[in-house]
């Protein structure tokens, strides 16, 4: 067998040294070169494993190595040492790094899995983390998550006493309404606050809290109105809309979550939670979810579709400058295409 150019290093510097490596006919490779002239039995030697056109590696027992570009000649000089079964992976891994199509069958698998994982599988695996969720870790959240707004953003309701009695007693009526007709509307409550920069609008967080403010109560024309967006927030509530944001956004809590089934540990989510509602804008599926379940409380009541669709204009013509106001700020996506969907049901 022909001899094996490489470079040699002697474990203890970064110095190279130019070497060639030869296999006897006993099975002993022979490294020899300027200064050098060793030996091993080849059993005694790893080898790296071949990737493309990159360079392998041989360590030798005494802490030294070669390295060299002749991986045809290391394959050849290795070949009896590893069973064919065995060699089997390394040589069809070699030949799809090498081949220009396997490669890029590759990188579309990857891109697909990637896809897969993003719109479907995080999904999922986040749904089932939120409904598996402990009420204790889901209050730390929602209050954490208000105090943050509280601070940064809202300020008291500046509403009369009675105005927001009247709010409150509209709330519970409608919480009523939903338990006797079975559909589960317990366990939420009312916020109100002045918005600020948030301006006109209302909001869903963690443990059933709903925060409308006091400038989307000026903008209503009607209290139907104001019960349709509650209506709305309550259908995020129930499907878990904003744990579910979060822990999208919190992959690798999800997966900790998901793979060892500690659920506890998702106290964690507690610091950071604050700035993701603060950054939340829901997909278009929690959206329709959420207005669907609004216009379907609408319609047992026998309010007009078109009530909520009006709220919906009134709210999307009266939105903050995107450039002032965090992205929570803006108005749900789709507002257009949820106005029509709206109207379509009447």
């Amino acid at each position: 067998m022909s001899a094996i150019q490489a470079r040699y290093f002697d474990g203890k510097s970064s110095a190279a040294r130019e070497t060639s490596l030869e296999l006897d006919a006993q099975g002993v490779l022979r490294v020899r070169g300027e200064g050098i002239d060793c030996s091993w039995p080849l059993a005694e030697v790893r080898v790296s494993d071949r990737i493309g056109a990159s360079r392998r590696y041989l360590d030798f027992p005494d802490g030294s190595k070669c390295e060299t570009a002749d991986n045809d000649g290391v394959d050849r000089m290795f070949a009896g040492q590893v069973p064919a079964a065995s060699n089997l992976l390394p040589r069809l891994l070699h030949r799809w790094e090498s081949g220009l199509r396997y490669a890029l069958a590759a990188a579309a698998i990857t891109v697909a899995a990637a896809v897969a994982a993003i719109f479907w599988g995080i999904p999922a695996l986040a749904k089932q983390v939120a409904f598996a969720l402990p009420a204790s870790t889901e209050s730390l959240l929602g209050r954490d998550a208000l105090a943050a707004l509280d601070h940064f953003i809202f300020k008291p309701s500046r509403l009369p006493p009675e105005r927001q009695e009247a709010l409150q007693k509209l709330h519970a009526a409608m919480l009523a309404d939903l338990t006797a007709g079975r559909v589960g509307g317990g366990g939420y409550r009312l916020e109100l606050r002045a918005g600020g920069r948030a301006g006109a609008n209302a909001f869903a967080l963690p443990a059933g809290i709903i925060v409308m403010t006091d400038e989307l109560v000026a903008l209503s024309k009607d209290d139907r109105e104001l019960e349709a967006v509650l209506a709305h927030e309550i259908g995020h509530l129930r499907q878990r809309h904003i744990l579910r944001h979060v822990l999208q956004d919190s992959v690798t809590v999800l997966l900790i979550a998901v793979t060892l089934g500690d659920l506890t540990s998702l106290t964690t989510l507690a610091a950071a939670a604050p700035t993701l509602l603060l950054q939340a804008k829901f997909s278009r599926d929690f959206e329709r979810e959420a207005d669907d379940f609004a216009l379907g409380h609408l319609a047992r009541r026998g309010i007009s579709p078109e009530v909520f669709a009006a709220i919906l204009q009134r709210m999307e013509d009266n939105r903050p400058d995107g450039k002032d106001a965090p992205d929570f700020l803006s108005s749900h996506p789709g507002t257009r295409e949820r106005i029509e969907r709206a109207t379509a049901k009447r």
